[in-house]
């Protein structure tokens, strides 16, 4: 399956150096990499306490090895990547808040060692599910870890509890994470 995504990408590369200014954009799905155990994330109970307690930053998705688009930076150049991520925040009982972070490095160092690439915040509410989103685009760093043959990702959460109250309990889902790459014919 991989070689034919390969042999596919060759092809649509070599079309596009015939093609003029034109982009071949192609979409990365790093969700996929991950394995589906990583992709859902029980939480709780996590006691009322006043201030809410808070658990630190607690990993999901440890150091997965992700598969780039091999040889691909070779025949084209480039432009742009935009990365994007989206989860369900599903709240069971309690009030509280939580922090998704997402790390990507280049094959050679671990990713929690580096700034994470997308941050978001979410309010939980018991009985309620909320949509997390978050987008990042023209990042030096994330463009440059594009053109390399493998990334290495990281997921972590950190949760703060209610401040009263039931406890907090939930799950987080993560229905996608991907790349999405602009590349243009060399020269161009």
């Amino acid at each position: 399956m991989r070689m034919r995504r390969i042999l596919t990408l060759a092809a649509a590369a070599g079309l596009l150096a015939g093609c003029g200014d034109r982009n071949l954009v192609v979409k990365v799905d790093v969700l996929s990499f991950v394995p589906p155990a990583s992709q859902v994330k029980n939480f709780g109970p996590i006691p009322a306490i006043p201030g809410g307690f808070a658990t630190g930053e607690i990993t999901i998705v440890d150091d997965q090895h992700v598969s780039l688009l091999q040889g691909l930076n070779d025949a084209v150049t480039i432009k742009s990547v935009t990365v994007s991520f989206t989860a369900l925040g599903i709240d069971f009982t309690g009030a509280g808040e939580d922090t998704v972070r997402i790390y990507m490095s280049d094959e050679l160092t671990n990713p929690r060692t580096t700034a994470p690439v997308l941050s978001q915040a979410i309010s939980l509410s018991p009985g309620q599910t909320d949509t997390l989103s978050a987008t990042l685009g023209d990042d030096p760093r994330v463009l440059a870890l594009f053109k390399a043959k493998q990334l290495r990702l990281s997921v972590t959460n950190a949760l703060r509890g209610p401040s009263s109250g039931p406890d907090l309990t939930g799950q987080l889902k993560f229905t996608a994470i991907d790349g999405v790459v602009i590349a243009g014919q060399k020269g161009f």
